[in-house]
């Protein structure tokens, strides 16, 4: 026992944080297992909360039946504004700047992060692509940010308190994740005199135009949901094949920072690319969701050619 521990103890942070969002992604697959009227109360929100009817009435027999009605009414419960929303990108604008800060300042605790993570050995990222990534999320914060004030419409109904702690410690965790396999880069950059030095691959430029291609659908996608009167159906652009481009759009762009931040050998960065898992897994329960409301809401003929969010996949 006293082994497994010191062997728990000695796992590099890029683990923790890997571990973090597959465990998340597990949960929230493991919430398919549930009755429908049990995943509705934990999954939905926003107007298909609001209106999908599902009520925990007890109809089904037995003491785990009970057990089971009263924690997810517990859980259903325990709700705050959907408009604070804009808590996540703040969050991750402001993780971008104190990590760059802790960066700059060779702060304790980069250092910490960047000396535990050294220690397990292995390739590490160049200081010039984690910077490149680093700027990408900015960009992507700093614009969902804004999109949360001046684009899209707060909604008015509630998001689960599990929800929102959830998606910050997300925002939290995805920031660490693209600095943590730099830690060589990092390390080595605060005790060499040499200046940084980028040279662009062919991968390089790729992720970056898959980046920026994503990011200007999906502030299209936001604009257009914006314009729309209340439940209406969308249909302009990327909407005519998918019910939630913006989600693939979502999905899209961690995995062009996953791509960017690859260590050498790598054609992934691993922490990024966990942390776009959870995102696919998370964003396509909702878009699965999306697609039976509209159903249900304009008829099935109405989206029946439209993927939900993966083209030719789901």
């Amino acid at each position: 026992m006293d082994h497994l521990k010191s062997s728990i103890a000695l796992l590099p942070p890029s683990t923790w944080v890997q571990a973090f969002f597959l465990a998340a992604a597990g949960g929230i697959l493991a919430l398919h297992v549930l009755p429908r009227d049990v995943r509705g109360e934990l999954i939905d929100y926003g107007a298909r909360r609001a209106n999908n009817g599902h009520q925990l009435n007890g109809k089904s027999s037995g003491k785990s039946r009970s057990v089971l009605a009263l924690a997810t009414s517990l859980m259903s419960s325990a709700q705050v504004p959907h408009s604070w929303f804009w808590h996540f990108y703040a969050l991750s604008v402001f993780s971008s700047a104190f990590w760059a800060w802790q960066y700059a300042r060779r702060g304790s605790f980069l250092a910490s992060l960047a000396e535990a993570q050294a220690r397990s050995g292995g390739p590490s990222v160049g200081m010039g692509h984690i910077l490149l990534a680093w700027l990408m999320m900015v960009s992507q914060g700093t614009r969902r940010l804004y999109e949360c004030f001046f684009v899209l419409k707060p909604g008015r109904t509630p998001m689960l308190l599990a929800h929102w702690i959830l998606a910050l410690a997300y925002y939290a965790a995805i920031n660490v994740a693209v600095w943590i396999e730099g830690s060589g880069a990092i390390l080595d950059s605060w005790t060499s005199q040499h200046h940084l030095a980028l040279t662009f691959t062919s991968r390089d430029i790729a992720a970056m135009v898959v980046f920026v291609a994503a990011w200007l659908t999906q502030n299209q996608c936001h604009r257009h949901l914006a314009s729309l009167k209340k439940y209406t159906l969308p249909s302009e652009g990327a909407f005519g094949y998918l019910v939630c481009p913006h989600y693939t759009c979502e999905c899209v762009i961690y995995l062009a920072i996953a791509l960017m931040v690859a260590p050498a050998g790598s054609f992934f960065n691993t922490s990024v690319l966990s942390g776009a898992v959870f995102v696919v897994v998370n964003l396509g329960a909702t878009a699965q969701g999306t697609k039976q409301w509209y159903a249900q809401k304009f008829g099935a003929d109405k989206i029946a050619a439209r993927w939900a969010m993966i083209p030719f996949v789901f």
